[in-house]
């Protein structure tokens, strides 16, 4: 079974009833004082429910709700930007192991007609790059989900659309958009970018996403029993599992061209 917090009608009855129990069961001093606690923005279901049942206050409550959530498959999403998006369908989404990313970002240097030394530029500041995120924080390989397309932005701020603006993700534009604009350019002028609709284990998610993800359905059953509130689920979180080409649902061509794909357009060189 699917859990898709587009719809929110088919979230599976036993996580219902769980969370649902669990308000049940508190003292009538404390339905009082959450019902009391006023209402404007979904921040604020989290701000009222977080003394009595957040993951800190509640710790073997969320353990059994995650056992629950465990059995479970969870539809997510994915924004990137690739030269050839039938790839994703033969091959499913990767985490970002380095001898996988690497590769894959030097043959679409090589695609893109790209010097090979640019190429040996590139390649370096990457590295820098990826080793301060990751081995120098004890971070594993890792593949980014969101939990739907709400999140993507339409105003100033930047969404999870962000993440179309070039090939290669944060990790390339972080390492090259402002020391290697010219470089830069193949990734971000090159490519399509998506949105890649896919469906996970939830079992797969990582350990410390779990709780958090959790938190968002409750918030939303919160809402329901307190004060019938309309709280919406939005999650992000990672797994360090690839997804297989038989779990992804959809590829959704991201069409806006935002604002900010377009800063810091300096010349430097030629590439």
């Amino acid at each position: 079974m699917l859990i898709d917090v587009s719809d929110t009608n088919a979230i599976p009855v036993d996580i219902e009833q769980k969370i649902m129990s669990y308000f049940a069961l508190m003292s009538e001093r404390t339905i009082a004082d959450i019902k009391n606690q006023k209402l404007e923005y979904d921040r604020d279901v989290l701000c009222a429910i977080e003394k009595y049942v957040s993951p800190y206050t509640a710790y073997d409550f969320y353990q059994e709700l995650i056992s629950l959530f465990d059995q479970y498959e969870i539809v997510c999403y994915h924004s990137t930007k690739i030269l050839d998006k039938s790839i994703i369908l033969l091959d499913g989404l990767k985490t970002n192991d380095w001898s996988t990313y690497s590769r894959n970002i030097i043959n679409t240097f090589k695609r893109l007609n790209v010097k090979e030394n640019n190429i040996g530029k590139a390649i370096k500041a990457i590295k820098k790059q990826y080793d301060w995120k990751y081995p120098s924080f004890d971070r594993e390989p890792q593949l980014c989900f969101y939990s739907d397309v709400g999140q993507l932005s339409s105003d100033m701020t930047a969404g999870y659309e962000q993440f179309c603006e070039n090939i290669g993700g944060e990790l390339a534009r972080d390492a090259l958009k402002i020391d290697y604009p010219q470089i830069y350019r193949y990734l971000r002028e090159n490519g399509d970018a998506i949105l890649v609709k896919f469906k996970i284990p939830f079992i797969d998610v990582k350990s410390y996403d779990k709780v958090s993800v959790a938190y968002h359905f409750v918030a939303y059953f919160a809402g329901k029993y307190f004060w019938n509130y309309n709280y919406e689920i939005h999650f992000h979180g990672n797994t360090d599992k690839d997804i297989a080409p038989n779990n992804i649902l959809e590829i959704i061509p991201y069409t806006v061209d935002r604002y900010y794909f377009h800063s810091n357009d300096e010349t430097e060189g030629e590439a």
